[in-house]
């Protein structure tokens, strides 16, 4: 599998929002709808930890925007 560039912050951001509605709101999916690579595509090749300053399990992070996103897209 090939490694891409996941936008991880807007990822990141996308779930954050998702997480303290009671509902993922129709304007939240269609953002996340519209991102070119999204959390399913992550192979967990751990370079995102390695390079992340603030010691963040992005793998993890990913994982829960998955369980958020998985479906709707």
């Amino acid at each position: 599998m090939i490694s891409v560039n996941l936008p991880v912050s807007l990822l990141q951001k996308s779930k954050d929002l998702a997480y303290i509605q009671e509902e993922v709101p129709e304007t939240l999916k269609n953002h996340y709808d519209l991102l070119e690579h999204r959390a399913n595509e992550c192979i967990e090749c751990g370079l995102c930890i390695k390079n992340c300053p603030f010691g963040v399990d992005v793998i993890n992070k990913m994982k829960q925007a998955i369980k958020v996103f998985g479906k709707l897209v």
